[in-house]
Formats: structure tokens, sequence, C-alpha cells
């Protein structure tokens, strides 16, 4: 039994804390889940320059597991994720760069270019309702 309540308390807590990825040029964090996650999300937005805040409906509800490429001025993947959001941090070299996204087969694409002095911010909205 406390082998159980442990593995429940370490999955919990995986999901509670944003996914993160490095490389040489390029990293990320993705999450904003909840109360807690969204304050952590928020305490370290100024460490990216480019945000990206996934919603839907009028009221604008936060949405998670959405696929996002983006892709950089030659067109290549420089960060792919299968389940982006609601808030997703990216820090990325100055430059233009295109984000694709796709929620129940609507796509959507916004292209940003990033100084490397100001951050940006990018909301990926969808309109259907957020009752689905």
């Amino acid at each position: 039994m406390k082998l159980q309540k442990s593995f429940v308390m370490a999955a919990a807590l995986a999901l509670a804390l944003p996914l993160a990825h490095a490389d040489d040029s390029t990293n990320y964090v993705n999450g904003g889940i909840g109360d807690e996650g969204m304050a952590r999300m928020h305490s370290i937005a100024n460490e990216y320059p480019l945000h990206i805040i996934f919603s839907e409906g009028k009221d604008g509800a936060f949405l998670a597991d959405i696929p996002v490429t983006i892709l950089d001025r030659h067109h290549k993947a420089v960060v792919e994720l299968p389940d982006a959001g609601p808030l997703l941090y990216v820090r990325l070299p100055k430059g233009r760069y295109t984000v694709n996204a796709e929620r129940h087969g609507v796509k959507q694409s916004r292209s940003v270019t990033l100084d490397g002095k100001h951050a940006k911010s990018l909301i990926m909205h969808w309109a259907g309702t957020s009752q689905e």
C-alpha cells in the first residue's frame, strides 16, 4: 500500500511539473495546468522570449494537448511537441519563426520575429466552444 501511494504521488508530481527540453540553441517549458502550474510558469516567463497561450471558446478556456511545430526561416522544425499547452515558453535565437498548431482538425499558423531583446506573446485561440 505504501508503494502504491508513493507511485501515485510521484505521478502527480510529474504531471505538475512543466516538460523541459534543451539542445544547443533551443529550450522550452510547457505547462500551466492548475493554479500552482500557472504560477510556476509566470515566475519563469522572463527567461523565455516567446510565450504561446492556447485557448478556445467565448470564455477563453485554456487548452492542453495541442500539437505544435515551430519552424525557422528555412522551414526547419526547431520545436515539435505532440501535446503543448496551456502555456508554452520557448527560448530561441533571434530570427523569424512560424508557429503551427492544430485543434480538432483546425490548423492555425502564426509568424513571429524575435529580436533578442523583447519577449513576444502569441495567442492560439480556437473559436469553438470549450464545452466539447
